[in-house]
């Protein structure tokens, strides 16, 4: 949680009605957003590591496979 986010759950103390489920709900939406985000970077991970499984690691640059990705206009590792 942001310094933010945090001060936003403490405020829910106060919140007879809502201040639990409220947190709890908060809390699921940022464990939605943190399994978003691991999903996103083990997508990276994946291209991350055929690129380096496909370089040689000598040669000339300019067939260097991560460089290549580099300057791909997909945007996609």
């Amino acid at each position: 949680f942001t310094l933010a986010e945090i001060g936003e759950l403490l405020a829910l103390l106060t919140d007879r009605e809502s201040g639990v489920r409220g947190v709890k709900a908060r809390a699921q939406s940022r464990l939605a957003d943190v399994e978003q985000r691991i999903r996103e970077l083990r997508k990276v991970q994946r291209g991350l590591q055929r690129l380096i499984d496909a370089c040689p690691g000598h040669g000339v640059p300019e067939r260097c496979p991560i460089l290549l990705a580099l300057g791909d206009e997909s945007g996609e590792l």
